[in-house]
């Protein structure tokens, strides 16, 4: 065998060696099937499990930290993100036994967190606003809103005309303290709303105004008869109208809220009237309430009584037939009557010439109730017998200061001049007035206020014939009222309204201006 012979023999083997340990690795590294089940023989039964009850057996909760998934499944897992402060996360129904935790509860959970809110905007949506007189008045100069008397203008403005004539003002409402949900949210939340009026018309401006602090007086009085003026007392008809003071009394008032089961300042009806009950009662004018407080209200009241002395019988004649007694009794209160009038002429005309030389006195006042006082007259009262029903005759005797609901001569006339006065100069001053003044008068005008009470972003109080809840939102309500000395329509209340739309961008040119009926 030669070398070629031999290197080949050699080669070979090495070749078979190397293939025979390739199979060798291949057959122990091979992927093996996994043996099969036994099966089971026919009568093989399951074994019997216990049920057990949460109460029973308690797992505690398995918990993974972030980080240990992030590990595990070698991907980046981010934490949890806190709810804001203010907002609390959604908390979703919890899982019991009864109501289990599901996709289902947590959208119902959901549902009604939304239904909740929307009660939330509905309530809103009914937020008005009552603007309540101060009785009494707490500072004027922190009075930020207020009905009659003068607007507050920003500095150069000229009076607000329509159709050319200058304009009644009636309101200015301060917007900062206006709630956030009237009118459903839109509208002025800075500056203020001045209403402003025609003088003999339905119609209106409403001026949204910045920096408005210099109060400018009207440039006229309410003198037009055809107006909005009214004082309390109808004295707009009648010949007391010449007493009635010229303008609306600046009333200072506070804006309050009223929502849903909030009770209410205003009141449409009252129990008693306290005008018609003071009238039945009778009073008697030389008590301090009554006094005249300044020469405008002392020259008034000589007018009223004045023209009412008229009314004295002074110079009549007894009836043709009257029988000798009653003749008797006639001239008596001729007589009486005779005495009682030129004792009154004395006086007035004493107080007249001191009312233009000398200042005004309390004490001064006081001696000239207590003489008029002094003085009587004389009246035939000629009522019904409720039992009988035959007529009573009565002659009665009074001091020239009483009223007598079946005598009536001229105090009941005064004293619905000093009401009027009196409200005037007590909202430019309350300490004008006396105290048993302010005791008598203050409560009054509280019941008055409570019916005669102005509103806003409400319902209108009563039926007007424009107006539509979804499209409408009321301005300003201003009843008639003879606290506030003003008249619309017969006994109505003024209702202005604007679109929600035009509210939203503060376009006040297209309103609604109507009288309930």
């Amino acid at each position: 065998m030669n070398q070629v012979e031999t290197a080949a023999l050699t080669l070979a083997a090495v070749t078979l060696a190397f293939v025979a340990l390739v199979l060798a690795v291949w057959w122990l590294r091979r992927p093996r099937a996994a043996p099969a089940a036994p099966r089971a023989p026919r009568d093989a039964r399951l074994p019997k499990l216990s049920f057990k009850t949460k109460a029973d057996t308690e797992t505690a909760p398995v918990e993974i930290a972030p980080s240990r998934l992030a590990r595990i499944s070698g991907k980046t897992v981010a934490e949890p993100v806190a709810a804001p402060a203010d907002e609390p996360p959604f908390d979703p129904l919890p899982a019991t036994a009864e109501a289990p935790h599901t996709v289902e509860a947590e959208h119902e959970a959901r549902a009604a967190a939304v239904e909740e809110q929307a009660h939330r905007a509905e309530a809103a949506d009914t937020v008005s606003v009552r603007l309540v007189p101060q009785i009494p008045p707490r500072d004027a100069i922190l009075t930020s809103s207020w009905l009659g008397g003068r607007p507050r203008l920003p500095a150069g403005m000229d009076w607000p005309l329509i159709d050319g004539e200058p304009a009644d003002f009636l309101a200015q409402v301060d917007c900062t303290q206006l709630p956030p949900d009237l009118w459903g949210g839109v509208g002025p939340r800075q500056g203020s709303l001045a209403f402003f009026i025609h003088r003999r018309g339905y119609r209106m401006r409403v001026l949204h105004l910045h920096d408005a602090d210099i109060p400018v007086p009207p440039p006229r009085a309410l003198d037009d008869p055809d107006g909005w003026l009214g004082p309390h007392g109808a004295m707009r008809f009648g010949d007391l109208d010449p007493f009635a003071i010229r303008a609306f009394p600046e009333w200072p008032v506070d804006v309050v809220a009223v929502c849903p089961g909030d009770s209410d300042p205003r009141v449409e009806t009252a129990d008693t009237d306290a005008g018609a009950a003071l009238y039945d009662r009778g009073y008697d004018i030389a008590d301090p309430a009554f006094h005249p407080f300044d020469w405008g209200s002392m020259t008034a009241m000589l007018a009223v009584l004045e023209m009412r002395l008229d009314r004295l019988t002074t110079d009549a004649s007894p009836p043709p037939g009257a029988a000798a007694a009653d003749i008797v009794a006639f001239e008596q209160r001729v007589a009486a009557n005779r005495e009682a009038r030129a004792r009154a002429e004395e006086i007035i005309a004493i107080v007249r010439e001191s009312a233009i030389r000398e200042a005004f006195s309390a004490t001064d006042t006081t001696a000239v109730m207590a003489a008029l006082h002094a003085i009587h007259w004389v009246k035939a009262v000629h009522r019904i017998d409720p039992d009988a029903g035959s007529e009573a005759h009565e002659t009665v005797t009074l001091p020239l200061t009483t009223h007598r609901a079946d005598a009536p001569l001229w105090v009941h006339d005064y004293q619905t001049i000093l009401f009027d006065r009196a409200k005037h100069a007590w909202c430019a001053n309350p300490d004008s007035l006396s105290a048993p003044m302010r005791a008598f008068y203050e409560p009054w005008w509280q019941e008055l206020a409570t019916r005669e009470m102005a509103a806003m972003g409400h319902e209108p109080f009563r039926y007007i014939h424009d107006f539509d809840e979804d499209r409408d939102a009321v301005l300003i309500e201003l009843p008639t009222s003879g606290l506030m000395s003003r008249l619309f329509g017969d006994n109505d209340h003024l209702v202005v309204t604007i679109d929600k739309a035009d509210l939203a961008i503060g376009d006040f040119t297209k309103l609604r201006v109507q009288v309930s009926n």
